[in-house]
């Protein structure tokens, strides 16, 4: 009866060892998990970083063109100026003084160079319109990219840490488990002890 009382007990002590060393693997995972948690969270940081230096790099670039195709613009415009102003001026010089209708031809003239600056000016609007488009696009991908990055960190924390809870629930049941085994088990004990030793008392009557 001896040995199965030992033997009770010690089945008793490799099942409550054996369940604290799972119990203390769960919580390991659950420490690595938070960890990878946070790895992975910078991970988003880092990844939102890039995006918005890319999407920064394309707004500045945005606005480098419009300032440098401004400027070309601008030249073009004086020089395209200058150019309609001397052809004005030959052809205020080539109509006859004498010639009845001089105001009125000069006049359209006038109009048809006024007209081409106004084109000229409106295609160089188109030009600058496109470029501030490209930038708040690039600004708008900027902060979207940078928000979605604080986002999804947020959501892998949380991940980790959902994940993390979850085996350490799983090491408190083990752990709870494991004492009802040793409750069960000196009781069982306690059981054949008490039962020997009545069957040691009835030998002797």
């Amino acid at each position: 009866m001896e040995i199965a009382i030992a033997a009770t007990l010690l089945s008793t002590a490799f099942s409550y060892h054996s369940a604290q060393q799972n119990a203390k693997a769960q919580e390991y995972a659950a420490d690595a998990a938070e960890a990878q948690g946070k790895v992975n969270a910078q991970i988003d940081v880092n990844n939102a970083v890039d995006a918005v230096a890319q999407e920064n790099f394309k707004q500045s670039a945005a606005e480098a063109n419009k300032f440098r195709d401004l400027e070309a613009i601008q030249r073009k415009r004086v020089a395209l100026s200058r150019k309609l102003d001397a052809d004005l001026a030959k052809e205020r010089i080539s109509l006859s003084s004498s010639y009845g209708t001089m105001e009125d031809v000069f006049r359209s003239y006038d109009m048809a160079a006024n007209n081409e600056l106004a084109s000229f000016d409106f295609d160089a609007s188109a030009s600058s319109y496109q470029y501030n488009l490209q930038a708040g696009e690039a600004g708008r991908k900027r902060n979207l990219a940078w928000d979605t990055g604080l986002a999804q960190r947020e959501f892998t924390l949380a991940s980790a840490a959902n994940t993390a809870t979850q085996y350490r629930n799983q090491a408190a049941n083990i752990r709870t488990a494991a004492i009802g085994e040793v409750v069960g088990g000196l009781a069982s004990a306690t059981s054949m002890g008490a039962t020997a030793g009545s069957d040691a008392k009835w030998l002797f009557n």
